[in-house]
């Protein structure tokens, strides 16, 4: 099996908020997380290395958080998407929906939750990869 390291970035334009899951996250699971607070940098991050899995904020000025998974997608169709949100809305979840997003998470987020869907997403990713060494 490849042994990549799985690879998790975390955007949001409010600094506060990447840098408080940042350390959240990085407490309470071992994975490899890049964190950005300016969206633009992310994806010109993630066009040089792709990451497995992006969490995003969806409101962010000049570049939301469903055309960075746009775009993110267009280079690596693969990647997951947690959308995070402080608006409850029904168009947020239709266009989160219909762009693939793999889950949303309501601000003040429930980290516990948010473990568990990377815990779980990280286990549908190793399934498949497992799969594509099989066919290979």
């Amino acid at each position: 099996m490849n042994e990549e390291k799985y690879r998790i970035m975390i955007v949001d334009d409010e600094k506060e908020v990447v840098e408080g899951v940042l350390a959240s996250l990085e407490s309470l699971t071992d994975y490899h997380y890049e964190a950005f607070d300016d969206p633009y940098r992310a994806l010109q991050h993630f066009l040089k290395k792709p990451c497995h899995l992006i969490l995003t904020d969806v409101s962010m000025p000049h570049i939301d958080g469903f055309e960075l998974m746009k775009r993110m997608k267009n280079k690596r169709p693969s990647c997951d998407f947690v959308l995070l949100t402080a608006y409850k809305s029904v168009e947020i979840v239709t266009r989160a929906r219909r762009l693939g997003a793999a889950y949303i998470f309501y601000k003040p987020i429930d980290l516990e939750g948010l473990v568990t869907a990377i815990k779980t997403m990280h286990k549908r990713y190793l399934y498949w990869l497992d799969r594509l060494s099989e066919v290979s």
